[in-house]
């Protein structure tokens, strides 16, 4: 049987209005902190507990938190314990609920949950779902439809990507691994993109297409599926729908078409023609190509709740971006410091085209970190091919995430710098964190631009006061 299929079938009972207790396993994951924020909003008693240290602010909303894990952290008096995705059933906490016959829910059943009785809206596909999510949120909360939203991309002031709200909206980022997003059933959801590129084979890549037909499906018949007209395997998948389609993208035959596009250092203008009456111009804060389509898609969705012209121009541009999306760090020797949490050759292409059409001139560094043995092995040429933009790289070493892969199998940062290297980039020797920010500070001059690139521990901090570098876990 499907697993997806399964864990819906075998979805724990509804809560009741009496359930107010939670704990939270693995709070430190950014999608985690978001449904703290939500429940606390709500008037739950949470708690959580992570191998990570949570974070600080959690306490001062009355999270009571835990850095490790214990069977002693799961208070008996907890009506339900919620999991995310990285936690296994033989967990020590998991396995001392399942003693007390507390109820447990993953990140994306309690998601559902709140999301029952309301407005669901949900943002779907395989890249730009946090950035369109809280697009999306910025235009609802123009609107003055005070939607709550539950997204894994924390705005720039935020602490996370959770908004209480006191409207009928329910936003949530709908998150394709693990068939996650099955869980919920939204009103009116939005389709990205499916790129089934590096997720392991043909096998893998129609499983994920059949799990966004299942997931199209899944709306009702009087609701609104919002897909992507330039993508053809979003199409397909949304043609399985027994909902209304409306289409979304840069070719004129999408039913919401984003026209006559011109930059100014990497920052967008652009029209919205909706069956081919313009609606205006509008004007997005944060760099990208890429970034167009994200707005167009948000618009798109919030013009199906009511959301007006007006209301979508200003939501646009409120949007000041998301951390660790081309987030501006701050100045380090002098360079320009840019952090992504791009890893996939599509997003990396996005985030090095974004950040040269900023700075044309400019040299760049780019320090990659891979994530996952396996998909860094797939997707070695395309890897490589993505990072040629960048005038200096460094990649470091893998992170293995969750996985241990037979030796025959293992691929290091050295094959990417290879392959590289062979198709012209010119990469530095050092792969260990340390030894490449040695090197590039003694490299780097004013004016450059640095940008990190990854998921684990790639965004260090230089401590110019110690001299040493601080590492910085960034969750997610």
């Amino acid at each position: 049987m499907n697993h997806a299929l399964q864990a819906i079938r075998c979805a724990p009972r509804r809560l009741s209005p009496a359930d107010r207790r939670a704990h939270l396993v693995g709070i430190a994951d950014v999608g985690m902190q978001a449904l703290a924020e939500l429940l606390t909003a709500e008037g739950w008693l949470v708690t959580g507990s992570d191998a990570a240290e949570p974070p600080h602010w959690l306490w001062s909303m009355g999270v009571r938190t835990f850095r490790g894990y214990a069977a002693g952290n799961v208070d008996s008096a907890a009506d339900l314990l919620i999991y995310n995705d990285a936690i296994e059933p033989h967990h020590v906490e998991r396995q001392q609920a399942a003693e007390r016959g507390i109820r447990q829910f993953s990140q994306a059943q309690m998601l559902g949950e709140l999301m029952t009785g309301r407005v669901g809206l949900a943002v779907a596909g395989t890249h730009g779902k946090s950035a369109t999510t809280a697009i999306a949120a910025s235009i609802l909360s123009a609107a003055g439809l005070d939607p709550t939203v539950a997204s894994s991309g924390t705005p720039l002031a935020a602490n996370s990507g959770a908004r209480p709200g006191r409207g009928r909206h329910f936003l949530a980022e709908a998150c394709e691994d693990r068939h996650e997003f099955l869980h919920l059933a939204p009103r009116v959801a939005v389709i990205l993109g499916v790129d089934g590129a590096g997720v392991g084979g043909v096998e893998a890549a129609n499983a994920l297409e059949s799990a966004f037909g299942q997931f199209a499906r899944r709306l009702p018949a009087n609701g609104v599926l919002v897909v992507n007209g330039d993508c053809p395997t979003a199409r397909r998948v949304a043609q399985t729908a027994r909902c209304r389609l409306v289409t979304f993208g840069l070719e004129p035959r999408s039913d919401w078409q984003a026209q006559w596009l011109h930059a100014d250092s990497g920052r967008y203008c652009f029209e919205i023609a909706v069956g081919g009456n313009v609606l205006g111009e509008f004007a997005l804060r944060v760099p990208g190509r890429y970034q167009v389509v994200y707005a167009l898609a948000a618009a798109c969705l919030a013009g199906q709740v009511g959301a007006d012209t007006e209301a979508i121009r200003v939501g646009i541009h409120r949007f000041t971006g998301l951390k660790r999306e081309l987030e501006r760090v701050g100045f380090w020797q002098g360079a320009v410091w840019f952090d992504d949490d791009a890893r996939h050759p599509a997003e990396i292409r996005s985030a090095l085209g974004a950040v040269r059409e900023m700075f044309p001139n400019r040299r760049i560094w780019c320090i990659f970190q891979p994530q996952q043995v396996s998909a860094t092995r797939r997707l070695l040429d395309e890897l490589a091919g993505s990072l040629r933009n960048a005038d200096r790289l460094a990649i470091a070493e893998v992170i293995e995430a969750r996985e241990t892969p037979p030796a025959e199998t293992r691929v290091a940062a050295a094959d990417l710098a290879e392959r590289a290297r062979a198709l012209g980039a010119e990469v530095i020797c050092e792969h260990r964190l340390e030894d490449i920010f040695e090197a590039v500070r003694s490299a780097v001059r004013g004016g450059d631009i640095l940008l990190t690139l990854g998921a684990g521990d790639i965004r260090n901090v230089w401590n110019a006061s110690t001299g040493r570098l601080r590492s910085y876990r960034a969750a997610g």
